[in-house]
């Protein structure tokens, strides 16, 4: 599987050129703050429209600005974890892990089979019943993983997912995020400052400076 982008988008400083192709594995997506990495996200999962070009999933047009073609985020089968994982406050987990399922139109025999699956996989079924405001930030992000992946998209977007992690809880979710995608075996991008995160769970990379976008090297 592979996911084609080659975009355009003007943008208040400067106009974001991204282009890049992904396929399975983990692909890092570098650069500082302001200089289009959420954005080229963002376009990808159809949350922002760009100005001009084309997004290719496995053959599957996401976007043509010619062809006049723009998937909703809701057709496009990517998931997206965002940067603070944007868990509904006054949701409880499972039901932030449900309500994909339930936008899909899911029977509600399979959504619970689903969300309890998940939970058992991320080991958070005994807060099924709690609020995001009483849990742990790795609690948090294994329910913003837990509801990405029970809608079983095709592409994952991260959008620096450790950021608000201490170090220790850092290295440990990034060992279980690096076992979880290599057993999905497919296409990722992650959104990230550290280019130790990056090294850790890359394959290759691309760094991306006001708006302009190219392929890095590896250490």
């Amino acid at each position: 599987m592979s996911l084609e982008v080659k975009i355009k988008k003007k943008l208040k400083e400067f106009t974001l050129e991204s282009e890049l192709n992904v396929e399975t594995g983990c692909t890092g997506l570098m650069g500082p703050s302001g200089s289009g990495k959420s954005i080229t996200l963002k376009c990808i999962a159809g949350v922002e429209t760009a100005d001009s070009g084309r997004i290719v999933l496995d053959g599957k047009i996401l976007y043509d600005s010619e062809k006049k073609i723009d998937l909703p985020p809701q057709k496009r089968k990517i998931g997206y974890l965002f940067q603070g994982y944007a868990l509904f406050p006054n949701m409880t987990i499972e039901e932030n892990i449900k309500i994909g399922l339930r936008a899909k139109g899911f029977p509600k025999d399979e959504i619970e089979q689903k969300t309890n699956d998940m939970m058992k996989r991320f080991h958070i079924e005994e807060l099924a019943k709690r609020y995001p405001r009483q849990i742990s930030g790795g609690q948090k992000q294994r329910t913003a993983l837990a509801r990405m992946l029970v809608c079983e998209p095709e592409v994952i977007l991260m959008d620096e997912p450790f950021s608000a992690l201490d170090e220790y809880l850092r290295e440990q979710m990034q060992d279980e995020l690096s076992n979880m995608l290599a057993m999905l075996d497919k296409p990722a991008i992650l959104v990230s400052h550290s280019s130790k995160e990056v090294e850790n769970l890359c394959d290759k990379k691309y760094h991306i400076q006001r708006g302009h976008m190219e392929r890095a090297t590896l250490l």
